[in-house]
């Protein structure tokens, strides 16, 4: 006898939640790897680290390095499971059998086709896969071309921002995945109405505090790194010169993030009430932990407590938005398991 359709739905969304916060932990690896200039831990050669595929660890930096990507690797998998849980509550059929389905997806036609008729879970599980894969080529583009460690070249700001923004998409589908998984409602963004522009303002602004963050983190190490020199490195005395910019973005966009989710929440329920007190909440904790991070000069333990906080707060801010802008689920018409 099969498992109910409710308990497969709760483990799915157990996978879902699991495969979010695992994503969160390899963000921050790599965070750790850009502190402790690691990135060229494993040498220019990627996917393989120092020319092999299980490396001898001789320094701190190799193991850091290494460290990441297997993470990645097994992050790689949970993905591929996410995927399959996706598949099985795509919501659309033909009638003929899963082989015959499967070669369809190959083509672009009847991809497209799928795509179309398939549910919103599976539809953002095709984006959360997107951007993963985008992920993964951009780190592989930071060390095959050396943008890593002192290197101090337009390519690495470039590439970092960008980095930044797609990270910040990907967490955007997990969470996604994590609500309609959960049994949220279908989600309709209509730009015409105020409510809705002020949910795209608060989300941009959080995007925006985190790629000045991003240059920011870059400026720093880049300041302290050992074979750099500041003063005649045109790059590095730019991006360490407008390193207060970080802070007066994230004050400013912190209080606005912080009103926008007060006004929102204003006569919602109950859920999306508490999601907006956790934003308040994750918001002023992220003053206090950016000014300690400040006046200790960027230890790595605020660093990554720094970065998880504003993972966490954009976490919220997605599921607060969804909750503001679902269609509830009919009964009857919810995702089949």
């Amino acid at each position: 006898m099969s498992a109910p359709a409710t308990t497969r739905t709760d483990r799915f969304s157990v996978l879902a939640w699991i495969v979010l916060g695992f994503t969160i932990l390899v963000i921050i690896s790599g965070d750790i790897v850009q502190a402790t200039e690691s990135g060229a831990g494993c040498g220019e050669t990627w996917p393989r680290c120092d020319g092999s595929l299980i490396p001898s660890i001789s320094d701190l930096q190799t193991g850091v390095e290494f460290t990441h990507r297997i993470l990645t690797v097994v992050l790689g998998f949970g993905y591929i499971a996410i995927v399959l849980g996706a598949w099985r509550r795509r919501g659309w059929s033909d009638g003929s059998d899963a082989l015959a389905a499967v070669g369809r997806l190959l083509t672009p036609a009847g991809f497209a086709d799928a795509y179309r008729r398939s549910n919103s879970l599976w539809r953002v599980t095709v984006w959360a896969v997107v951007f993963f894969v985008i992920e993964v080529i951009l780190g592989a583009m930071l060390v095959v071309f050396g943008w890593v460690e002192g290197d101090a070249s337009i390519g690495r700001v470039i590439v970092d921002s960008v980095h930044l923004v797609n990270t910040f998409a990907m967490v955007l589908t997990l969470t996604l995945i994590v609500f309609h998984a959960s049994g949220g409602g279908s989600l309709r963004l209509d730009r015409s109405r105020f409510s809705h522009k002020l949910l795209l303002t608060g989300a941009g602004i959080i995007t925006l505090i985190g790629i000045t963050g991003a240059i920011n983190s870059l400026a720093d190490a880049l300041y302290f790194a050992e074979d750099v020199v500041v003063e005649e490195t045109p790059i590095a005395s730019i991006l360490v010169a407008i390193r207060g910019i970080h802070p007066v973005v994230a004050i400013g966009g912190g209080i606005g993030v912080f009103l926008i989710a007060r006004y929102l929440a204003t006569g919602r329920g109950e859920h999306v009430r508490r999601y907006a007190i956790a934003i308040q909440g994750i918001v002023w904790a992220q003053f206090i932990i950016g000014f300690l991070n400040i006046a200790l000069l960027t230890p790595l333990e605020s660093q990554v407590v720094h970065l998880l906080t504003a993972h966490v707060l954009w976490v919220l801010f997605v599921l607060f938005g969804a909750r503001l802008i679902e269609n509830p689920v009919v009964v009857g018409e919810a995702i089949e398991a």
